[in-house]
């Protein structure tokens, strides 16, 4: 009896320990399944955006905000409404952009600007310069906009159109290459 007892305990607890792993295991195993996303609709969406960019000596740089912001499934692009876009020089000049709709290209953080874009360069010594476009592509790294579209800009009393245009901010530059029609007012000969 009492060989019997000896080789009964620990066959016992073997199998009641081998019992519980398994059933542990069973338990705590987790099974994943990948569910396809529907790449129609946005796999993450925010509301109140407000996006910051900061130069080497951490002043601000840019500020993107939106009232939305989505992105797809395997999108490369974040889409915006209500796209608010604040560009800032160290000496306090700057450009800003306005479009009801916009797509913000991670790879090369140019954003394409649709539905009712305004650009207005903000002037120290004279007044703002404002362009109205339907499409606008602005490079945040280059610091340029660009439009093929019909373009309506005022500064002061003076307003134009034209068919396109390109803006350089890091000279001033403000190209219109073609059909300009434009009425200047000069504030030196008015009453």
């Amino acid at each position: 009896m009492m060989l019997r007892s000896n080789w009964l305990f620990p066959l016992a607890l073997a199998v009641i320990l081998g019992g519980l792993s398994a059933w542990l295991e069973r338990i705590s195993t987790i099974h994943t399944e990948t569910v396809r996303l529907n790449p129609k609709l946005p796999q993450y969406e925010m509301t109140g955006m407000a996006g910051r960019r900061f130069d080497e000596q951490g002043k601000l740089r840019e500020k993107l905000d939106a009232q939305r912001a989505w992105q797809l499934p395997d999108g490369k692009d974040v889409f915006l409404q209500g796209a608010d876009l604040q560009a800032l020089d160290a000496d306090g000049q700057h450009y800003s952009v306005y479009s009801e709709l916009a797509r913000y290209h991670l790879a090369s953080k140019q954003i394409d600007f649709e539905q009712g874009v305004l650009l207005r360069r903000h002037h120290r010594q004279a007044e703002d310069t404002e362009i109205r476009t339907d499409t606008l592509t602005v490079d945040t790294v280059a610091r340029t906009a660009r439009t093929d579209a019909p373009v309506h800009f005022r500064q002061g009393r003076s307003e134009g159109s034209a068919l396109g245009m390109f803006y350089d901010h890091n000279s001033g530059k403000l190209d219109l290459p073609a059909q300009v029609k434009a009425l200047i007012y000069d504030p030196k000969y008015e009453e």
